[in-house]
């Protein structure tokens, strides 16, 4: 068995773990949230910022790091502030938990590892 193929399972078994729980979260959260309206967005718009920094940490800390272990370690903190972000809508702005949980759902498919086999390549980088 290729030692790579058990190594990428890690990966995106965390992915995968972190959708699923964060789509878990909000179905049971969520419902006990009121649904009320208000028509400023600026407190939406303060809420999504912790999925800029998950951006950042994909696009621009990701591609820079050479080592598996530090490449999870900003793995699992760029999906935490993408999470954070449904956790805002849900318990902050329950108004705005539905947008706020998509921006969040699409903070953590940008993280799909699809680029982590590059830390387990024998001929290195």
């Amino acid at each position: 068995m290729n030692e790579q193929k058990p190594k990428m399972i890690v990966w995106w078994t965390l992915w995968i773990a972190f959708l699923f729980s964060i789509c878990m979260i909000y179905n049971v959260l969520g419902k006990q949230a009121a649904n009320t309206f208000h028509p400023d967005p600026f407190p939406w718009v303060l809420a999504a910022i912790p999925v800029f920094f998950s951006m950042a940490v994909r696009w621009l800390v990701l591609p820079r790091i050479y080592q598996a272990q530090m490449a999870m370690v900003a793995f699992v903190i760029g999906i935490a502030f993408a999470e954070s972000t449904c956790f805002m809508g849900l318990f902050i702005l329950p108004a705005h938990r539905s947008d706020l949980f998509a921006v969040s759902v699409f903070g953590i498919i940008q993280f799909m590892p699809y680029y982590a086999g590059r830390f387990y390549r024998q001929d290195g980088i």
